[in-house]
């Protein structure tokens, strides 16, 4: 008598929800058709209600829409909204069942498709300006660019690779690709969130994501939209995912997984927003991600460190950012071939981005003794090293003789007017 009791209790309440249903916002109701809400409507635990539901399901009594949550509505009560039978009591998703409800409104969205520039997979973009990009990086290019194109948003991407390697630097690639490409419109946002900033703080991590209602805590004293809003039919870039909390993990999964979310304090609206998510880690996914967080981002993209890269790759990074300071400075530069050599071999723990910073320190080095002598040109002279990277000449050996095979046997000048490529082309044989 009981269980009849609360399974008449829970079709009532169910019943009452779907009668709020309207095929033209179908949206505005589903967060009182979640199981949650059900239980707190009723006093009823959630994993009765879930038993109960599935029981009333076998009956055929109530519909149920696949997802996380699960959707449920009452079969009579739909049928009377919709004016029609339903084809089936189980929709495989969310889209499937507003496909049914509103098949108008999707042949419409079916016809901006068509109206919108076809997908153009060999634009060029900066993947193509990424040194590498023919070789030691082609089929990370590869992967990276199908997953942008494949329908219908593209797939959610976790870059991975050790400290320096590139990982931000190739998703903004990612995201110049989407644009160029036609899978993002050329005013779609790329939005940026270092969830080391939120780590220990799961409540402000979530209003800067999602938002913020009106007195959902104290100093909330207005509305306020999250990152996910301002990136919608965009991109999120989460570097340091990996330190996003489980909570943090979870919160993402209806974004993921639906395209829905809530801010912070609002309890019966629900959002919407189509955003691409690329997340960079230093960390073993495994070790520091939910499972069920990694199984929502399908394409895992592992970019390799300096150590693995060709003698000619780290050449051209090399003289790639010297070039990047000349043109900064705007001064004549006049590099020194065994600076160049040593630059190439020297032990580099953090990578790409270290060695853009200790030639930065070289540069200026460099440049105060530039000002102090008051000379024409900028001379990258040994003094200027730093120690540890210096030192490293004494333990080059016979690495030198490959670089002879691809460098030029003369001092590297740099013209204030010279294009990265024309250098390149000037001293690479």
């Amino acid at each position: 008598m009981d269980h009849l009791l609360r399974s008449e209790k829970i079709y009532l309440i169910l019943s009452e929800a779907t009668r709020r249903f309207s095929p033209e916002s179908p949206m505005k109701i589903i967060e009182s058709v979640y199981i949650q809400t059900l239980s707190k409507a009723t006093g009823i635990s959630p994993n009765n209600i879930s038993m109960e539901l599935n029981r009333l399901f076998l009956d055929g009594r109530v519909m149920r829409v696949r997802g996380r949550p699960v959707i449920y509505f009452t079969c009579e009560d739909m049928e009377k909204i919709l004016k029609k039978k339903l084809p089936t009591h189980e929709f495989t998703g969310l889209d499937s069942f507003l496909e049914f409800v509103q098949p108008r409104s999707f042949m419409e969205k079916d016809k901006d498709r068509a109206a919108f520039p076809s997908l153009d997979a060999s634009v060029s973009s900066d993947f193509d300006y990424l040194i590498g990009s023919s070789k030691s990086l082609r089929a990370h290019i590869e992967s990276a660019k199908a997953g942008i194109l494949y329908p219908p948003h593209g797939l959610h991407t976790l870059i991975t690779g050790q400290t320096g390697v590139g990982k931000s630097h190739f998703a903004s690639a990612m995201y110049d690709f989407a644009k160029k490409s036609n899978r993002l419109s050329p005013t779609a946002a790329m939005v940026t969130f270092n969830c080391a900033n939120y780590a220990e703080n799961p409540q402000l991590l979530a209003s800067q994501l999602f938002g913020y209602a009106k007195g959902a805590f104290t100093g909330a004293d207005s509305d306020k939209p999250g990152l996910v809003e301002s990136a919608d039919k965009g991109l999120l870039f989460l570097d340091e995912i990996h330190r996003l909390n489980h909570e943090g993990q979870e919160k993402l999964f209806l974004l993921m997984d639906q395209g829905v979310f809530r801010r912070l304090g609002e309890t019966t609206k629900t959002r919407h927003a189509d955003v691409l998510i690329i997340g960079a880690t230093t960390e073993p996914p495994q070790s520091s991600m939910l499972s069920t967080f990694l199984r929502r981002i399908p394409l895992h993209i592992e970019l390799p460190p300096l150590s693995e890269r060709s003698v000619c790759e780290r050449l051209q990074l090399v003289l790639f950012f010297f070039w990047k300071e000349a043109m900064n400075l705007q001064k004549r530069m006049i590099i020194d071939r065994k600076i160049i050599v040593t630059f190439v071999h020297y032990n580099c723990p953090s990578n790409i981005g270290q060695l853009a910073t200790d030639i930065q320190l070289t540069c200026a080095n460099a440049y105060y003794k530039h000002l102090v002598e008051r000379t024409d040109s900028l001379h990258i002279e040994f003094d200027n090293i730093n120690r540890n990277v210096a030192l490293s000449l004494f333990t080059i050996g016979n690495n030198s003789r490959i670089l002879d095979t691809v460098l030029k046997d003369c001092p590297i000048v740099i013209e204030k007017n010279v294009t990265s490529n024309d250098l390149l082309s000037m001293y690479l044989i």
